[in-house]
């Protein structure tokens, strides 16, 4: 009796380090990759990824192509229905572009803080105009308000 009982716990312990296993490989390093596509109705040949440390929670990093080096970008994790946002890199969250239309920008963010999110946002501003709020405001003045918003551009899913 005493033998099956060692035997089962060692093949719980071995299921339960195999599935540790799993796990890890499934998240290679420690990073989250999350692939930043267009927007549906958005013309052109913009596309990146933006990886997350998630060993540490704070390093983030966002690699795009394709976007117009004139253009004035900020890139945030946002929950649209909600209309919950959160900047990604120090305020007021630019993206700086290469002439050649090329992101490659490496900074940190409140720890853990994309796990609130389903979703990151790559916008476009109005020029020479940064917009801190990419979801607009909801005004209870309504049309006398005119919102202005930055135009979606890029987008990627983290859950």
């Amino acid at each position: 009796m005493r033998e099956m009982s060692i035997t089962i716990l060692a093949v719980l312990m071995l299921v339960g380090a195999g599935a540790g296993f799993a796990a890890d490989s499934a998240d290679p390093g420690g990073l989250k990759e999350v692939d930043l596509v267009l927007v549906k109705g958005v013309e052109g040949a913009a596309q990146g990824k933006l990886i997350i440390n998630t060993s540490n929670g704070t390093d983030v990093a966002i690699r795009i192509s394709g976007l117009d080096p004139k253009g004035l970008y900020t890139a945030f994790f946002v929950n649209t229905k909600s209309l919950m946002f959160e900047g990604i890199g120090p305020a007021p969250h630019v993206l700086a572009v290469s002439e050649t239309g090329e992101v490659d920008v490496k900074t940190t963010m409140k720890k853990n803080i994309y796990k609130r999110f389903v979703e990151v946002g790559v916008y476009l501003n109005p020029p020479g105009r940064v917009i801190g709020n990419p979801v607009g405001v909801k005004a209870a003045l309504g049309s006398l308000v005119a919102p202005e918003k930055p135009k979606p551009i890029l987008t990627g899913k983290l859950r």
